[in-house]
């Protein structure tokens, strides 16, 4: 596992997919947790109106605007402080160290259409995290399928997207159109970004190679192909379900050693990139 980040300014990465299904959750949920245990601050910040990453780190709280305020009070209102809304996430009642979350609501979505109109509203959570980026190692958004207004926020100020995909959702055309949108934000050829296989069985040989040869054959893509593959494990699922992250449920779970990879890679790869 990578050693503790120890800059004074946290790493920013992003996981989306603008289709759904492919793991975005999982990746981030299970990957906070993993970077966590490794002694760094973490803070998970669910920008997906679904509000898995809640479900999972807030003892199954998806409606968590009925405890306390939630990522609408940030793009709702510009004064909201976002100290009054980061909450220690939990694996059941028990706090999990050094990791904290900015819990989401399904009440996100209307919030997001009235940003629309607003200037500035690819910058809004950039404002308010600068207050707290020195305090932690990590942040790490969980990204909403489709590309809207939180989307681009957390590609605006993320040092690095991170894209799972696996081979019941995956869409070549999907792909570009993400490209093109981390392009249109950046107001640039967007490179920071990698690609890797999610919920991946080896069992399943032609679609895998009908997979790897879309991907290693796309120009952008294939510099950007990660060699970690998270493994299909029934654990993963078991544990969204169970409303608890996959070290806190099954520590004996061979996919653990999957995310502990991916943090490695991860962390060696934007190491060598120019923020």
């Amino acid at each position: 596992m990578a050693g503790k980040n120890t800059g004074s300014w946290a790493k920013i990465y992003a996981i989306m997919n603008n289709k759904g299904g492919p793991g975005k959750t999982s990746t981030a949920t299970n990957l906070a947790v993993t970077l966590a245990r490794s002694g760094n601050k973490v803070l998970l910040v669910d920008s997906d109106q679904q509000a898995n990453s809640t479900e999972v780190l807030a003892n199954g709280k998806k409606y968590y605007s009925m405890f306390g305020p939630t990522i609408c009070d940030l793009y709702n209102n510009p004064r909201t402080d976002i100290r009054d809304v980061i909450v220690p996430a939990v694996a059941g009642e028990a706090p999990i160290p050094n990791l904290d979350l900015i819990p989401s609501d399904p009440t996100f979505e209307k919030i997001i259409e009235q940003t629309l109109t607003r200037s500035h509203r690819e910058k809004i959570m950039a404002r308010h995290l600068e207050k707290v980026r020195s305090e932690y190692g990590y942040i790490i958004f969980d990204c909403a399928p489709g590309l809207n207004i939180a989307t681009g926020n957390a590609i605006y100020i993320a040092d690095h997207v991170l894209v799972p995909v696996d081979g019941g959702s995956f869409s070549l055309s999907g792909l570009e159109i993400m490209l093109d949108y981390m392009d249109e934000i950046s107001e640039t050829d967007y490179s920071r970004f990698s690609v890797f296989r999610n919920n991946f069985n080896g069992a399943n040989k032609k679609i895998n190679a009908v997979i790897e040869k879309a991907l290693t054959e796309h120009p952008r893509i294939a510099p950007r192909l990660l060699e970690t593959k998270i493994r299909t494990d029934q654990a993963i699922v078991q544990s969204q379900v169970a409303c608890v992250p996959l070290f806190y449920f099954q520590k004996s779970a061979l996919s653990l050693n999957d995310y502990s990879k991916l943090a490695r890679e991860l962390e060696a790869l934007t190491e060598q990139e120019v923020v």
